[in-house]
C-alpha cells in the first residue's frame, strides 16, 4: 500500500467511526480529527490526492471532510 492508498484507507475508516452521524455533521468531525491530529505533510497530500482525484476512493463523507480540511487548513498545509 503506498502512502496515498493508506491515507484514504485511514480517512475512510475515521468516517466509518462517526457514522452513526447525518452526513455533514460525520465530515464536520473527520475534518475536525484530521485538522487536530494529521501532520501538515499529511494533510497536504490528501488535499492535493483530491484536487487531482487521485482520491476517487474516498467515501462521500471523507471526500467532504478533505474538502472541508482544505477550506480551513493553515497556509502551510495546503502549500500557499
Amino acid at each position: 500500500m503506498n502512502t496515498l492508498d493508506h491515507l484514504v484507507h485511514m480517512v475512510n475508516q475515521i468516517a466509518r467511526n462517526f457514522g452513526t452521524l447525518d452526513r455533514d455533521a460525520a465530515a464536520e468531525a473527520v475534518a475536525g480529527h484530521i485538522l487536530l491530529y494529521w501532520d501538515p505533510r499529511m494533510k497536504r497530500r490528501i488535499i492535493a490526492a483530491v484536487a487531482d482525484e487521485a482520491g476517487s476512493d474516498l467515501s462521500d463523507v471523507a471526500a467532504l471532510a478533505v474538502a472541508i480540511v482544505a477550506d480551513k487548513a493553515e497556509p502551510a498545509a495546503t502549500g500557499a
